[in-house]
């Protein structure tokens, strides 16, 4: 979060892309360039607006203050458009290269402070669940929203690793309430998630919820059935 915060301080940020090793494994495998020899944990693409040199010259007082302060070991800027597009690739490529592997998913977001305690706590509990499970993690650092795949094994039959999964999200909501986050960051909560919503929304929020759903559908006509029932 230190990268992070420095970014932001310095440059008019338009994306801070998270993602990790495993994560960047599966891009590669799918065509995508290395950026780096040498392989690291964790990885971020960011995007800013660079107009002019004064821009370009805070992008790299940036990136030189977190090497000094040893939050970041390697690193590159796009000297192109066509770079650019390469680097973006690393991010933008991931759901595809995982989409051969039935990845079960869960998009969560938690305050942005607490997200690198929030990912440990998630991954060791899920690894000691399950240790046969490979987890893939990327998202949105400026919105604390993180995208969690876990790959379905090859020797595990369908029905056995949905059900594993359904517990990895029961698990996942009690580390969220934990953290105050939300089970759902992006996509809603929908029919999926349904039984979650009391886990990281209290009742007295919920009953407000509902209380508007009722004020705009007092015969609960539109799109019955999904968030909660009325």
């Amino acid at each position: 979060m230190q990268v992070f915060a420095a970014f932001r301080a310095r440059l008019q940020l338009q994306a801070f892309e998270f993602f990790t090793e495993r994560a960047l494994e599966h891009v590669l495998a799918h065509g995508a360039q290395a950026p780096f020899d040498e392989v690291h944990p964790y990885y971020v693409v960011t995007e800013f607006a660079a107009n002019d040199d004064a821009q370009e010259a805070a992008a790299m007082a940036a990136f030189e203050y977190c090497m000094r302060n040893g939050w970041v070991s390697d690193g590159v800027i796009s000297a192109s458009d066509a770079q650019a597009a390469q680097l973006l690739r690393l991010r933008e490529g991931i759901t595809e290269s995982l989409a051969r592997y039935k990845p079960y998913k869960n998009d969560v977001s938690v305050r942005i402070s607490s997200m690198p305690a929030f990912l440990a706590e998630t991954q060791a509990l899920i690894g000691q669940a399950y240790p046969h499970f490979d987890v893939v993690w990327f998202g949105h650092i400026g919105d604390g929203n993180l995208h969690i795949n876990v790959l379905k094994p090859d020797d595990t039959p369908d029905a056995d690793f949905v059900s594993q999964c359904e517990h990895v999200t029961k698990l996942l909501a009690q580390v969220l309430a934990r953290f105050d986050g939300s089970i759902s960051a992006e996509h809603g909560i929908g029919l999926v998630k349904k039984g979650y919503l009391d886990s990281t929304r209290g009742p007295a929020e919920i009953a407000l919820m509902k209380a508007v759903k009722r004020a705009f559908d007092p015969q609960a006509r539109l799109n019955p059935g999904k968030l909660f029932d009325v």
